[in-house]
């Protein structure tokens, strides 16, 4: 949209004009006063009640979570299912789930304020005011204000990494089998098709939200180095597997063949992580 740059008279002179062109004057005028109202208008996107600071006029772009919420628009096979207020919540989980110290409750029948989300990080509280969440577009437009936010709060946080966490909790939301699969895995997954990775020989699942394993393979690194079913996989190469996904944590356990893992892991009876050293 372009719009031309208006000069203000400074003469001090009253201009006499014909009726017809002060009535238009007057027209436009009225225009630009509705459309500075109108702009104001949709530049409040939300105030910190604890911080009294007004949030971000433009929300960054989400390119991941735009394309993913356009192929639920026109490929899901059960569209019933795209309850966006149901897709926010999880959406939300997985925030949780893999940042603790993040806690966000929306409240979208709020009364005073309108659909908000209350922001809680470490200390920091905030409030996020979002439009109606009526369908997927407002959905998008509210996690991208959302995401914003969270920057702010927490500048260790990536786009990309918060854009996944979302994408996730949205799929999960929907059913166990849609899953988000990364570039690198992706690329992964074609590599061992041809040979070039390997793992270490485990059947594993979760267990009570643990990884644990089913059972190691005849022959295998982990079944020579003894690893045994009902093990409980805590790290992989010192990295705590807590706030993991399955699909990060196997992704991690895959690698070039010979090269080392290392893994710890709880077994009963054992009062401190056993250790074990494996070559793919």
């Amino acid at each position: 949209m372009r719009f031309r740059k208006l000069e203000k008279n400074t003469s001090g002179q009253e201009s006499i004009l014909p009726y017809k062109m002060k009535k238009n004057n007057i027209h436009f005028k009225c225009f630009v006063i509705l459309l500075s109202m109108f702009l104001a208008s949709c530049s409040i996107l939300g105030i910190s009640r604890e911080r009294g600071i007004a949030a971000v006029q433009t929300p960054p772009e989400a390119p991941l979570l735009a394309e993913v919420l356009m192929h639920l628009q026109l490929d899901y096979v059960e569209p019933e299912k795209l309850d966006p207020e149901s897709l926010l919540q999880g959406a939300l989980t997985e925030l949780g789930r893999m940042i603790p110290e993040v806690t966000v409750v929306p409240e979208l029948q709020d009364k005073t304020l309108g659909p908000v989300l209350n922001i809680s990080f470490k200390t920091e509280k905030t409030i996020l005011p979002v439009s109606k969440i009526a369908g997927l577009y407002d959905l998008h437009i509210s996690l991208q204000m959302l995401m914003k936010r969270l920057l702010e709060m927490n500048p260790q946080l990536t786009q990309l990494k918060i854009e996944q966490m979302f994408v996730r909790g949205i799929l999960n939301q929907l059913d166990a089998y849609s899953v988000l699969l990364p570039k690198e895995i992706y690329n992964e997954f074609n590599i061992n098709i041809g040979g070039q990775f390997a793992g270490v020989g485990l059947v594993v699942g979760t267990r009570d939200d643990q990884l644990t394993v089913i059972a190691p393979m005849d022959g295998s690194p982990a079944a020579l180095a003894g690893m045994k079913p009902l093990d409980r996989i805590v790290a992989v190469d010192g990295e705590k597997t807590e706030h993991m996904t399955l699909d990060e944590i196997l992704h991690r356990l895959r690698g070039n063949i010979g090269t080392p893992v290392t893994l710890s892991v709880l077994r009963k009876g054992h009062a401190k992580a056993l250790r074990f050293e494996l070559l793919r």
